[in-house]
């Protein structure tokens, strides 16, 4: 009977362990893992826009770290008021990543708040060192330097590692980061420019990363562009495609400050003939111009993708013409071709469609022409006739050839052949024996492309 009773125990004790086994096993299958605040954003669908906007900042793996971190998360609502409220704002591709990353920074706290952890006027600082002040007078509403309000609409939705707030607003700081455009935007004076961009739809372009130096021309400078056309009263009678190609030969895709300026050429974002970028000559010598007669005003205006210099005047694309005419330093080739003695108008030729190829000599090569005869002291004693074919003897029709698509062999000019040497770096040999250098490469214009070289080319 003992037995049985010891039997029956152990029986039911076995059972009960096994029960609570299994239920223990069964508690182990059922733990409900918390979510870090990106998988838990991402698993809101009225945070979707807040989850782009960590993916587009870079910063997703930051709030997956171990934290703990406050985040107050704006919904889809309120960044579409955000980007309502910017007129150069269409989507979150339209914010830069710089200005993007610091908004987003603004919304977390290195620390965790519940609600009831917050008080009245209290200051927080974010993740960017900007300040956030609390107000509980009605509810809990999140104040940012910049006096945008935001609601919490849902509070205290826990993460693994932290908590976030739902607020109804984008928070803003005073000193956010402006690009380019906000910079434009910003200054009463460009306003014409800021126009422009936006006829021409280049506004998203200059919100890009970049970095871009801008020449950002004054009111007063499209306003002299206006009154020198007479088929031009406003913006609206400029061609898009004029304004658009204008307005790139505004812009650098480097930044450039002021100190970095130096006698050179730089590429622009206007295009010339086979897509090249158009050159924008920079002088510093004697004082500062751009494209030979635009000058600065305001410098190094530091934007969060770049600088802008505004200037005095609105720079027309040049053609290779007016490129010769803008550098000081081919005033002999400009003399020489505008000749009064020649029968050919070489002005009215090398300013059509082109495109052309201009092997042009410098001062320097001019001068070494002059010495080499003793009748000769000026262009002027050159007979009109030798002048002629020279001058044709120096440029490539049809061609818009760039160093880099310069081969050795034949080349056929207006005035006769010229052969192309690169064994010994870039040089030309003439139809006369003669070795020229190939000094300066890839000047761009408009309708053409011109290289300087360090001799005048005989036929």
């Amino acid at each position: 009977m003992l037995f049985k009773k010891i039997t029956k125990t152990f029986i039911m004790t076995l059972f009960v362990s096994c029960a609570l086994l299994t239920s223990c096993d069964d508690d182990e299958d059922t733990i409900v893992k918390v979510d870090d605040i990106p998988t838990l954003a991402s698993k809101n669908a009225d945070l979707s826009t807040l989850v782009s906007a960590l993916q587009k900042a870079d910063l997703v793996t930051a709030l997956q770290a171990d934290g703990p971190f406050t985040v107050f998360a704006p919904s889809n609502t309120a960044f579409q008021k955000l980007l309502d409220s910017k007129a150069a704002w269409n989507s979150l591709d339209d914010i830069p990543v710089a200005t993007l990353e610091a908004v987003l920074k603004y919304h977390v706290v290195t620390s965790q708040a519940l609600s009831t952890d917050l008080s009245d006027n209290q200051e927080i600082t974010t993740l960017g060192g900007g300040k956030l002040t609390v107000d509980l007078t009605n509810g809990v509403k999140i104040e940012s330097t910049s006096y945008v309000t935001a609601t919490v609409t849902t509070a205290d939705v826990k993460a693994s590692n932290g908590v976030v707030h739902v607020i109804d607003e984008v928070l803003l700081m005073d000193d956010l980061p402006k690009d380019i455009t906000d910079l434009a935007i910003g200054t009463d004076n460009l306003s014409t420019l800021v126009a422009a961009l936006k006829k021409a739809d280049l506004v998203s372009a200059l919100q890009a990363d970049g970095p871009f130096t801008v020449f950002a021309p004054t009111n007063d400078a499209f306003q002299a562009l206006l009154d020198s056309n007479s088929d031009w009263n406003s913006l609206d009678d400029i061609p898009v495609e004029t304004l658009t190609q204008v307005l790139l030969f505004h812009v650098l895709d480097q930044k450039v400050l002021s100190t970095d300026l130096t006698d050179t050429y730089v590429n622009t974002l206007a295009k010339g003939p086979n897509d090249e970028p158009l050159s924008l000559q920079v002088e510093v010598t004697g004082g500062v111009q751009f494209n030979g007669d635009s000058a600065p005003i305001d410098v190094n205006i530091l934007g969060s993708n770049g600088v802008v210099h505004t200037i005095d005047k609105v720079m027309l694309p040049p053609n290779v013409v007016t490129i010769a005419s803008n550098n000081s330093a081919f005033s002999s080739l400009v003399a020489a071709l505008t000749d009064s003695r020649h029968t050919t108008d070489f002005v009215a030729l090398l300013t059509g469609d082109g495109p052309y190829t201009i092997f042009a000599p410098t001062n320097d090569a001019f001068q070494a022409l002059l010495d080499s005869d003793p009748s000769w002291n000026t262009i002027a004693d050159i007979p009109i006739g030798t002048l002629d074919a020279v001058l044709k003897y120096h440029v490539v029709g049809s061609a818009n050839v760039q160093a880099d698509q310069l081969a050795n062999g034949d080349v056929t000019t207006l005035g006769g052949t010229i052969t192309i040497d690169l064994t010994s770096g870039a040089q030309i040999q003439t139809s006369s024996m003669q070795t020229v250098n190939i000094v300066i490469t890839d000047v761009q214009g408009s309708n053409g492309v011109i290289h300087a070289v360090d001799k005048v080319l005989l036929p």
